[in-house]
């Protein structure tokens, strides 16, 4: 019965614009905007790996799965060569920011006036 309700809902959609926030400054530093947006992404894969792990572990000790099974496994190389490539992909998505370019920044804060 959720689904014949879900089905007749209206729904609404809009074009998605993206902002130019890449060059805009809000802390009255790029080097500080970069730094926060760094802390931010790695909070937020911090608790998303950390709920997943809080799952997996539940549904292992429910399988039967022991800790000292997991802190023996070895993985494969291709699980090995497949890591690596997703690590690289993690690391460019927490620490680009670093690598953008300073002098292409408008500044939106009047900290320096104060």
């Amino acid at each position: 019965m959720a689904d014949e309700k879900k089905d007749k809902r209206e729904t609404y959609t809009t074009n998605f614009y993206k902002a130019d926030i890449d060059k805009v400054s809000f802390l009255g530093s790029p080097h500080m905007d970069n730094v926060v947006t760094t802390l931010m992404a790695i909070g937020n894969e911090l608790w998303t790996n950390r709920k997943r792990i809080h799952v997996l572990e539940s549904v292992m000790a429910e399988k039967g799965v022991t800790s000292e099974m997991v802190e023996k496994y070895e993985p494969t190389e291709d699980q090995k060569a497949a890591w690596l490539k997703e690590r690289e992909v993690l690391v460019e998505r927490l620490y680009a920011h670093f690598a953008r370019d300073a002098d292409e920044y408008e500044f939106t804060s009047d900290w320096e006036d104060k």
